[in-house]
């Protein structure tokens, strides 16, 4: 009789713990990045009554018996299955489409969640708006504004688009008025002049500044070009000049100018009986700037802009588990590395099998309520059989008790 009770209490302590794996599921359904739990049950070590008998001659065998001792819980499980995306608009908020975590760092240790639910703070970084930690990319602290400025590139390249004039006189000159920066940023203005040669097709050209900031080394800025028949520029497509400034920039910086180069042939000058239309088309230097919006790529990529233009100024990562199932949960949505999930390993998503990123919205509890109700059928009802066998062995020993009156 004593062996029953125990075995239905065993019954009792398991169907409980599957209550309340089932409540907490259903607590956080609406609860982002959020995993399920699933509880396994095992049963317990059979009592042997007696051993299996082998065949013997015309003597069939016989089976052991054995009676159960009850069940307890053999594992509860996380259930790593893609929530659905819930779209927020809100730039900063992440999901992860496919296998991996985001990394926070609370200052001394890197912890990992599904739960993209991130702000910008103060100090401009990204953080865990529940618990505060900061985001983790390539780098370390990802700070994505306060106050961040686009650091200056200074000119490399000038390219220009255009006509000029062929029939221009002997010595005739046109200008174009081009603006270059330095390495700090500084605007500087510099004028081109051509002139036409008493050669067909050919204008030579020379460059001045009346910026008193600015030094044009001697026998640089200035050249040939020469056109073909059809106005197509046949030489001097490229020229350079090399610039010191005077405000503390990088002196000897060298601009190549490109009138029509190979990698210019859309925009490239040309030589034609018209109007002289000769400009700058384009060059790649800039000032510095504050930075005021950003976006995330699928990527991870974080991008910034400024002054029109935009710069990578991030890259988060996301890590991977060899058996994510065997992370420890740290509460508010948190995971920490245990001795059989294996070691993270960091990377950018969409790479080593991590899954892609999608900003402006999150990733929803996978949890599944028809199925939990189910469940909760099932350990309501496995709760109230091992109680009634429990009441029915009680009755068994009370009439025993009985015998002796």
């Amino acid at each position: 009789m004593g062996t029953s009770m125990n075995t239905a209490v065993s019954g009792l302590r398991a169907q409980q713990t599957m209550l309340d794996v089932v409540s907490n599921n259903i607590a956080n359904v609406n609860t982002p990045g959020y995993k399920s739990e699933r509880t396994t049950f095992s049963e317990v070590l059979s009592q042997t009554l007696s051993d299996a008998v082998a065949p013997q001659g015309t003597q069939g065998g016989l089976d052991p018996q054995q009676v159960g001792l009850g069940v307890k819980v053999g594992a509860i499980t996380s259930q790593f299955v893609q929530g659905g995306l819930q779209t927020t608009g809100k730039n900063t908020d992440l999901a992860i489409q496919g296998d991996g975590f985001f990394v926070l760092s609370n200052g001394t240790t890197n912890l990992y969640t599904r739960a993209g639910a991130f702000e910008v703070d103060a100090s401009g970084h990204l953080v865990d708006s529940v618990t505060g930690y900061r985001v983790q990319g390539s780098s370390g602290d990802i700070q994505v504004t306060g106050g961040m400025t686009a650091s200056p590139n200074p000119t490399s390249t000038a390219s220009f688009t255009g006509n000029l004039d062929t029939t221009m006189a002997t010595g005739d000159t046109s200008t174009a008025n081009i603006t270059v920066y330095d390495s700090l940023g500084a605007a500087h203005s510099l004028t081109l002049t051509f002139t036409k040669t008493a050669n067909p097709g050919e204008f030579t050209y020379a460059t001045t500044t009346t910026d008193p900031a600015v030094t044009i080394t001697a026998g640089t800025g200035s050249g040939t070009i020469q056109f073909d028949g059809t106005g197509a520029i046949s030489g001097g497509g490229t020229g350079s000049i090399t610039l010191s400034f005077g405000n503390g920039a990088n002196n000897n910086q060298a601009i190549t100018f490109d009138f029509g180069s190979a990698s210019n042939t859309s925009t490239a000058v040309t030589g034609l009986a018209a109007t002289t239309t000769l400009t700058l088309a384009g060059q790649d230097g800039y000032a510095s700037g504050t930075m005021d919006s950003f976006s995330i790529g699928d990527d991870g990529s974080i991008t910034s802009y400024a002054n029109g233009r935009s710069h990578l100024i991030g890259n988060l990562i996301l890590a991977s588990f060899n058996n994510p199932a065997g992370l420890l949960r740290e509460g508010q949505n948190l995971y920490r590395e245990s001795a059989n999930s294996g070691l993270a390993n960091l990377g950018a998503a969409g790479s080593g099998g991590r899954g892609t990123l999608a900003a402006g919205a999150l990733e929803g509890s996978n949890v599944d309520l028809s199925d939990e109700f189910t469940k909760l059928i099932m350990a309501q009802r496995g709760f109230q059989a091992n109680a009634r066998v429990i009441t029915a062995t009680d009755t068994i020993l009370q009439e025993t008790v009985n015998l002796t009156h």
